[in-house]
């Protein structure tokens, strides 16, 4: 039966861990697929759910109570939903949680993508939309760039600042489409780090980053880091930050290592964005000291409103599934290496 409107929840959880982001957004099947936000939801992580996922990411064997977990706290969220929303849902699109993201190994895991969550709401749901990317050779991220394309289009580049940093480069994107898209760096999995050291969960506005100082020769071994030295397609994941980042800075001050790579992040962003008129989105865009420290390095940042700042992933990932149940691409493969625009993701029906 051929839909006109469908109202899509898009979740998204990123790997600074810093909550669940939800959007019902309603498409519209005209020529141009207009699109509309209609309402936007934010949950606090669970702090058990939280140690518990940390922990998997250096212990493996956590995988399954992880995954089960995961998905049982994504159906709260929905089912909190349903019960304040204004309008029916008639599809979800939910990322999961990154766990495991090993593209080389052919191997990327996030957690909670399980049918069960289907059955349980009583609402078609597509999830898992990393892995087929990665088994046809690619790096299953990043997959924002359809979003980018077809619904932020009129900029050269589209920035989001979450656990890592993403790009989609155009020029701009809605005539050329993505020419490029990878992750940059990571931002917030490390700033949050230290912010917690001082027992507050991040750095607001960047203010202590601003109160510390940069320690030049922690920034210049950042910034030999040879992630940096590779061509796109390329993204990061909590495991290399574990193994490559932390051991660098580590041992400073808190409010020194936010500072230190605060200025590596847009040292990183500005050699990328350098004169380019830039969406900025994600829970980083409130950072106004990061902002500045990427500005001085060149950047044309664009901080839209407040629900698209926040919720553009969740948006996407509403997106995703909308394309992916209509058998339409929804991965633009020459951005992630698979070199295969392909429709990605389990459906699972309840």
């Amino acid at each position: 039966m051929y839909e006109a409107t469908r109202n899509v929840l898009g979740l998204m959880s990123g790997t600074s861990l810093d909550g669940m982001d939800a959007a019902i957004v309603r498409f519209n099947k005209d020529q141009n697929q207009t699109w509309e936000l209609i309402e936007s939801y934010e949950f606090s992580y669970p702090n058990d759910l939280k140690k518990l996922v940390t922990d998997c990411f250096k212990n493996a064997s956590l995988k399954n109570r992880v995954d089960v977990a995961f998905a049982r706290w994504t159906v709260e969220c929905i089912h909190k939903i349903q019960s304040t929303c204004a309008v029916p849902i008639n599809l979800i699109g939910t990322h999961g949680q990154t766990v495991f993201h090993e593209p080389k190994n052919k191997f990327t895991f996030q957690a909670g993508c399980l049918k069960t969550i289907a059955t349980q709401v009583n609402v078609p749901v597509v999830t898992d939309f990393r892995v087929q990317d990665v088994l046809l050779g690619g790096q299953g991220a990043p997959l924002v760039p359809m979003g980018d394309s077809l619904l932020f289009g009129d900029f050269e580049a589209a920035l989001n600042l979450g656990g890592f940093s993403n790009v989609s480069l155009g020029s701009p994107i809605l005539t050329m489409g993505v020419e490029s898209a990878f992750d940059i760096c990571p931002v917030n999995y490390v700033l949050n780090s230290f912010a917690k050291e001082l027992n507050i969960p991040f750095d607001k506005g960047g203010k202590i980053a601003a109160s510390g100082s940069i320690n030049l020769w922690v920034l210049d071994e950042l910034n030999s880091l040879t992630y940096y030295d590779k061509k796109p397609p390329k993204s990061l994941g909590a495991e290399w930050v574990e193994a490559h980042v932390l051991n660098i800075i580590d041992y400073l001050l808190p409010a020194d290592a936010l500072a230190t790579f605060c200025e590596h992040i847009a040292m990183q962003i500005g050699a990328v964005l350098e004169n380019k008129r830039t969406l900025v989105t994600g829970g980083g865009a409130w950072n106004d000291y990061l902002l500045d420290r990427i500005r001085y390095y060149g950047v044309e940042l664009v901080r839209p409103d407040k629900d698209i700042v926040n919720f553009k992933e969740a948006i996407i990932f509403a997106l995703l599934a909308q394309l992916r149940m209509d058998k339409n691409p929804n991965v633009l493969g020459h951005t992630t290496g698979s070199g295969k625009n392909h429709s990605s993701g389990k459906i699972f029906w309840p």
